[in-house]
């Protein structure tokens, strides 16, 4: 029987053949794994809901402020233990960006 195989073909066993009771333990076994697997679902969704629903959202409206509700001249509370100069923005970095002027560069055509 292996000699009429072509090169990289494989031979592959034959499955084991269950009787009935091992297949009523088989489908058991997943029956159980399934459930373990739905709980854990369940459980990562519930703890995903409770953690979300308890959070304050107020806390993060100093980095994630979206909606601007105060005026513009007036910077938002520094949170516990933050220095202004912590705050602040890097010295490189303005208000307005620099444009510096356009420079053309021309390039010659090559010659034929």
């Amino acid at each position: 029987m292996s000699d009429d195989l072509k090169p990289g073909e494989d031979v592959f066993p034959q499955p084991a053949q269950l009787d009935a009771e091992g297949r009523a333990a088989q489908k058991r076994r997943n029956m159980w794994l399934g459930l373990a697997l739905l709980g854990f679902v369940v459980l990562v969704g519930l703890t995903t809901v409770v953690r979300l629903s308890g959070s304050d959202t107020r806390k993060a409206e100093f980095y994630y402020n979206m909606k601007s509700t105060s005026a513009p001249d007036e910077a938002p509370a520094l949170p516990p233990g933050m220095a202004p100069d912590q705050a602040a923005p890097p010295p490189n970095l303005s208000e307005q960006p620099v444009v510096e002027e356009d420079v053309i560069i021309e390039e010659k055509a090559p010659e034929q």
